[in-house]
């Protein structure tokens, strides 16, 4: 069951908690690997707690100003986690292939692009601020806090795209402690640095809410040189950058949109409430600053179930997720029930450790109570949507986000503003409660699966076919040329094994994965949206068993393989051939109804389907154009027949040997 799970970014805790899944009680699984995820939230829950704390002492108009800004520091760090995450995710899909270099080339290039989008967006905000600020208020005091604050949180944001950058690099060769370590020591910097540049105290200038910015990006700045040493990657030729920045973007964009959902989202609720007073968007920030406390619980529970509920579900033990979720949505009740609690009784308190304005607080105090009401179904509303993911259906997940933070939160806030102040904190309960409901709309679609609903079979143990040192045949194949059975023939005649099912059989057993998940990868693929799927954590773990017994198989001796981009996994094998199998469309078609019974209709669509899904997966594994023939050393219209197919790569074997001769 050892797949190499560390390329996901996941330390030796999190890979024997995905492993012995099946076997263990899922709340145990659970609280032993909370903890430590709970003790990096805490700490960079405490800084953003504790840099509005020393603001408020400062003065009324900076607790205002970093509410305002609060969404471009949101959007900042979308752009910049957003990427890291699809630099991760290409070194993943390349370290999965064995392929080391390339997987290097990347990190280096993302050194470059995360430069390049810290200026960029450096020059924009620095342009903007000042028309960003007098749209969200019209008192000059908080204006000037709005772009003193931001201007230099935004234009020294280079830490911040350096650190995400090389955390995510660090993170794809298996070290998650580094970069945790350089999170904390980051969060520490800045807490301390907060009340000496906020106050100048021990002799330092009196910098007021200019020095909280400085201390934020010094804590970020420290951040990124613990992991420069470990993360830093030289940059490959400026050649490859169109293709590698195309690619990152390509796997990042998905997080890097619904990480910006938020910072839209409380954009909105800002405005509207500015319509009102500058008090109540300070009220609504001092929210943003306790729940970031709060949910520590939560967000540890929605990392800690990923690698939990993706083995599980990849290896079809259904009951482990549906058990696992359950779980996790109880915990969070539990644990956020505290937080309702606090809400519900102590508004005033919270709300006076950061403000002595009356008038925030009394509006605060209104707020506090409808949104406490609110933690309970937040819980299913942000658990449902990471369920999804851990189960490959990223769709259901990024809607579950979307409809959430842009069709629910900010047009509800419009529309009970309307009705006034009080009646606009109704916005968070309607909200959390109606996504609530249409993540469990999904999920119940979920169980109507067949994959989830069908019982999960016992398989015959298979082994490694009887093989000597020899050729290895890779065959890619348009569908309906013919493929299969021309490999099959090949290898009749050579006397080699022949693997295509056989192959996914293996895999499944040698990484405790399920055969059917991992045969049907490519069917179950979303129409337009293979990336987004491809990447997603679960299929990546099938991915990465399915590489490493095509390499096993390749070290066994001689064999055809078929599909699976084998030829690019076995790419430095020097015995291996790479063979491309097309047909004239009018063949397919009429090989598709014959084998499979369809219409010429469902033929058309179903060769269209199939052909977008295998060259969506060969560039996700490799990062080339399946079919280009510069990757393939024959290429063969199949519409000849099987015979003539199969004898015209027999004859290319022959003369490949002779010519070795």
């Amino acid at each position: 069951l050892e797949v190499d799970y560390k390329i996901h970014g996941f330390e030796d805790l999190h890979l024997h908690a995905a492993i012995g899944a099946q076997y263990t009680d899922v709340s145990k699984i659970l609280l032993k690997l909370a903890p430590p995820v709970m003790l990096a939230q805490l700490i960079q829950a405490l800084y953003n707690i504790v840099d509005s704390f020393f603001v408020g002492k400062d003065s009324e108009s900076g607790l205002t100003a970093l509410s305002i800004i609060y969404p471009i520091q949101l959007l900042m760090i979308a752009l910049a986690v957003g990427t890291g995450v699809g630099i991760n995710t290409v070194m993943a899909a390349k370290l999965g292939a064995g392929n080391q270099k390339e997987a290097e080339a990347y990190a280096g290039t993302g050194t470059s692009l995360a430069i390049g989008m810290w200026l960029l967006f450096a020059g924009i905000c620095y342009a903007i601020l000042p028309a960003y600020a007098r749209m969200s208020t019209s008192s000059p005091d908080v204006i000037q806090d709005v772009v003193a604050y931001g201007r230099i949180v935004c234009v020294c944001s280079f830490g911040l795209f350096l650190e995400s950058n090389w955390t995510k690099v660090i993170q794809a060769n298996g070290d998650m402690k580094t970069p945790m370590f350089a999170q904390i020591l980051g969060a520490v910097t800045n807490i301390v640095l907060d009340p000496l540049l906020i106050f100048g105290l021990f002799g330092l200038p009196r910098m007021g809410i200019a020095g909280a910015a400085v201390a934020t990006v010094a804590g970020q700045i420290v951040a990124a040189a613990i992991v420069l040493k470990k993360g830093f990657r030289r940059s490959p030729a400026k050649s490859y950058y169109p293709r590698y920045i195309k690619t990152i973007f390509r796997l990042g964009m998905p997080n890097i949109l619904m990480q910006s959902a938020y910072t839209f989202y409380i954009l909105g609720l800002n405005l509207i409430l500015s319509s009102f007073s500058d008090q109540a968007v300070t009220a609504l920030g001092l929210y943003y600053k306790w729940q970031t406390f709060f949910f520590i619980p939560l967000g540890a529970m929605q990392t800690c179930i990923v690698p939990v509920i993706s083995f599980n579900y990849a290896a079809r033990f259904i009951d482990r997720c549906k058990k696992t979720l359950s779980t996790a949505i109880v915990f969070g009740w539990a644990l956020m029930f505290l937080g309702t609690l606090c809400f519900l009784l102590f508004p005033e308190q919270m709300l006076r450790v950061f403000t002595s304005d009356d008038a925030v607080v009394a509006i605060g105090k209104i707020g506090f109570l409808f949104v406490g009401i609110s933690f309970l179904p937040m819980v299913t509303s942000l658990i449902f949507p990471v369920f999804f993911q851990a189960t490959g259906y990223s769709l259901k997940s990024s809607l579950l986000t979307v409809i959430r933070t842009m069709v629910l939160f900010v047009p509800l806030g419009f529309l009970f503003s309307r009705f006034g102040l009080n009646r606009f904190w109704l916005t968070f309960p309607v909200t959390e409660v109606l996504t609530s409901l249409v993540g469990l709309l999904f999920y119940r679609q979920f169980l109507k699966n067949p994959y989830v609903a069908t019982e999960k079979k016992e398989e015959q143990q298979m082994v490694m076919q009887p093989s000597h040192p020899g050729v290895i045949l890779t065959i890619a194949r348009e569908h309906g040329s013919s493929g299969k059975q021309v490999g099959k023939r090949i290898a009749e005649q050579l006397h080699i094994p022949f693997y295509y099912k056989e192959m996914t059989a293996l895999a499944a057993q040698e990484s405790g994965l399920d055969r059917e998940f991992i045969s049907d990868i490519n069917k179950n693929a979303p129409d337009h949206l293979h990336d987004i799927y491809l990447s997603t954590h679960v299929v990546q773990q099938a991915v990465v068993a399915q590489n490493q017994i095509i390499r096993k198989i390749a070290d066994h001796g001689s064999c055809v393989i078929v599909g699976r981009a084998a030829d690019f996994v076995l790419r430095d094998y020097e015995s291996v051939i790479r063979i491309f199998l097309y047909a004239p469309e009018a063949y397919k078609i009429s090989r598709v109804m014959e084998l499979y019974g369809d219409t010429k209709e469902e033929a058309i669509r179903n060769i269209h389907r199939s052909d977008e899904a295998r060259s969506a997966y060969y560039h996700n594994i490799s990062g080339n154009e399946w079919g280009n023939r510069k990757y393939y050393d024959l290429l063969v219209d199949t519409s000849i027949g099987v015979e003539q197919s199969a004898k015209v790569v027999l004859d290319y074997i022959a003369a490949k040997e002779n010519n070795k001769v």
